[in-house]
């Protein structure tokens, strides 16, 4: 059981350092799935607790990665600021656009990426105190 608890440990604290360090690039969903593993050590022999919480970062991060915009194009005309055009497109293919110096809307793929995470814990909860 020692072992356990110490793999377990490990484990959190060391995706917790992985993504620490490449917060920047992917290590968002491994730094916050080591600290959810980390907040609900108490509960760690509960399947029904530790699945939902470690499978909710990585829901919330798949469903704002496909919808936040992630590349954008400028096209500027003669006519200065009433003649420009931004164009932002997302891995689905979603359209963002604007005139002027638009700026994409983050706020969409944020509600939709805790609305998955918090459906995905729900699920995944449901579906192991069935089993359980």
């Amino acid at each position: 059981m020692i072992v356990g608890t110490f793999a377990y440990f490990g484990l959190a604290i060391a995706l917790c350092a992985v993504g620490f360090v490449a917060i920047l690039s992917i290590g968002a969903p491994f730094f916050l799935t080591g600290i959810a593993m980390l907040v609900v050590s108490p509960w760690r022999a509960r399947k029904d607790v530790l699945w939902p919480v470690v499978a909710a970062p990585w829901a919330f991060t798949v469903t704002y990665v496909l919808l936040a915009p992630l590349s954008c194009t400028g096209t500027a005309y003669p006519d200065g600021e009433a003649g420009s055009f931004t164009e932002c497109t997302n891995v689905l293919g979603m359209d963002y656009s604007g005139g002027g110096a638009y700026n994409p809307p983050l706020l969409p793929a944020l509600l939709a990426g805790l609305i998955a995470a918090g459906l995905a814990a729900f699920v995944i909860r449901r579906l192991l105190a069935r089993r359980g």
